[in-house]
């Protein structure tokens, strides 16, 4: 039984440890990604769709078919921000990743 929940815990572990390094990984693309005028160009379409959006948020609906268009409109936005703010969100997180993964790595030094 001990050894069943051993193992399981360290399948656990090596799990987390590869999803960390898979993270890591992405983190260090999105660096660069985002330092590149590629993305910046990319940043001002999606500013420009979702201003656009907005603008439409701001009118009043007129009825209810108004109201069921701007839902929509507000998922629209929703995806678009998550385009936009993926890539700084996940960098964000990159401290938040290596601290877990850098102490497991010293754990099973020991």
């Amino acid at each position: 039984m001990a050894d069943q929940l051993d193992r399981t815990i360290d399948e656990l572990l090596r799990s987390a440890r590869a999803a960390a390094k898979i993270d890591l990984e992405r983190i260090e693309l999105f660096e660069k990604m985002i330092r590149t005028p590629a993305w910046q160009a990319y940043v001002g379409l999606l500013e420009a769709k979702l201003q656009m959006f907005a603008d439409q948020m701001l009118k009043p609906s007129g009825s209810v078919d108004g109201c069921i268009a701007l839902e929509y409109v507000k998922g629209a936005m929703s995806g678009l921000v998550m385009a936009r703010d993926t890539p700084t969100v996940t960098i964000a997180a990159k401290d938040q990743i290596r601290q877990p993964a850098t102490e497991e790595a010293d754990d099973d030094d020991e």
